[in-house]
């Protein structure tokens, strides 16, 4: 995979085994739209296993947060030059924009996705389909899963938390130095906290005004899940400045299945209330409480699976060589367009028919189908539109930042706070 590795960012090759991790969790998104289209989430154990699959939204919330916060961590701890905002707007453009409207002009054309190219096609190029700045209209307004790219809502939500980071930064920034006395994690870790708990609120309360509606679907609404990733980027580059390495870290270094069994453990009982009453299946929540607790829960779920892949990346034991191998981590260089091709590409299987090919088997054929085809067309735009975008990015504009400018623990002292 050096080929990959080439256009990589250097924030992500601090972190190799993120990737692998988007890209599983493309799929479990995939997977849980299937069910949604075949039904098949509650009527079999597997269906009910997959009910809750799309926590793949916070595992791409939490590594966002985390490989863009942490290089700016880094430099303010290291008394470095903060990486320029303008090299990292222009990075997030190629990365999402591009792609993402060759997605959506595919899909208008096969299957026929509606709403592309109506009056409303700048919401969706513009990825506002989330807010209240106009009206749908015609098939959008009757049946959401046949217009533009359903599934991006969350993209948009990401678009949000782009958009928004450097006010975070400059933010933190300011705050950490006034309080000098005190330590810089403590602070980083109370935001972060704020800021969880103020998403707790907005997601218990269901919106009935534009403002609250576009309160939910801001980085505000998802706080908890970006917080994770902000707060553990803070604390990666505060375990990497230690003399030794902090006791909490060793430990997930050297036993990665303790806290994989316990996301494991909280997924089963989100699934079939094995320690209790759980939360229904996501399509049948009706309870805003129901719907905290799996937010809550994904959250925690996601943290508990990121962990042994920032602490200890370079160990060679089973998780580690499982993620570091060749197909997972292609798997993760392709995981954009599998997240954007699903929805087109199940559409088609649906409307061919495949649902019928074996009805008591609807959810894994159409899975199956679907993931090839989706793979296959992501396979397709990572190498023709993707890679070739960000290899043109670096020529024109400069490579990416310097790798984050925290050295090893052993050759350093800590930084003061």
């Amino acid at each position: 995979m050096t080929d990959g590795q080439s256009v990589m960012p250097q924030s992500h090759r601090r972190f190799p085994l993120f990737d692998p991790l988007r890209g599983f969790a493309a799929i479990s998104i995939l997977i849980v739209h299937v069910a949604l289209f075949t039904g098949g989430y509650s009527d079999t154990w597997y269906g009910q296993f997959v009910s809750h699959l799309d926590i793949g939204v916070p595992f791409f919330f939490l590594l966002s947060a985390f490989l863009l916060y942490r290089p700016f961590v880094a430099a303010r701890r290291e008394h470095h030059d903060r990486p320029a905002f303008s090299g990292y707007a222009r990075r997030r453009f190629l990365r999402i924009v591009p792609a993402y409207w060759a997605v959506l002009i595919v899909a208008a054309i096969i299957p026929g996705m509606a709403g592309i190219f109506s009056g409303n096609w700048w919401v969706y190029f513009g990825l506002l389909q989330n807010y209240p700045v106009y009206t749908p209209e015609g098939t959008c307004a009757v049946d959401v899963y046949r217009c533009a790219l359903p599934q991006t809502w969350s993209l948009g939500v990401e678009v949000f938390f782009y958009a928004t980071l450097p006010f975070y930064v400059i933010g933190m920034a300011w705050l950490v130095k006034r309080f000098k006395r005190g330590s810089w994690l403590a602070v980083e870790l109370a935001v972060a906290g704020v800021l969880s708990v103020v998403s707790f609120v907005v997601v218990r309360h269901i919106p009935t005004n534009d403002f609250e509606s576009v309160l939910s679907y801001s980085p505000i609404g998802r706080g908890f899940w970006f917080a994770l990733g902000l707060a553990l980027a803070a604390v990666s580059v505060w375990a990497q400045e230690r003399p030794s390495e902090p006791g909490f870290s060793r430990f997930i270094a050297r036993r990665p299945v303790v806290p994989l069994l316990g996301a494991l453990l909280i997924y089963l009982w989100l699934s079939y209330d094995l320690l209790g009453p759980a939360p229904q299946a996501v399509f049948q929540l009706y309870d805003v409480s129901d719907y905290l607790i799996s937010y809550i829960a994904f959250g925690v779920i996601a943290l508990l699976v990121v962990l042994p892949a920032t602490f200890g990346a370079g160990r060679q034991d089973v998780v580690r060589r499982f993620l570091e191998h060749p197909v997972c981590v292609w798997l993760g260089l392709i995981s954009y367009g599998i997240f954007l091709w699903q929805f087109p590409v199940l559409i088609v299987a649906l409307d061919g028919g495949v649902a019928d090919w074996w009805p008591s088997l609807q959810l894994p054929v159409v899975a199956v189908v679907t993931l090839a085809g989706t793979i296959a067309c992501a396979a397709v735009s990572y190498y023709s539109l993707e890679r070739p975008l960000m290899r043109w990015g670096r020529r024109s504009f400069g490579s990416p930042p310097p790798q984050d400018p925290a050295r090893p623990a052993t050759s350093k002292k800590p930084a003061t706070s």
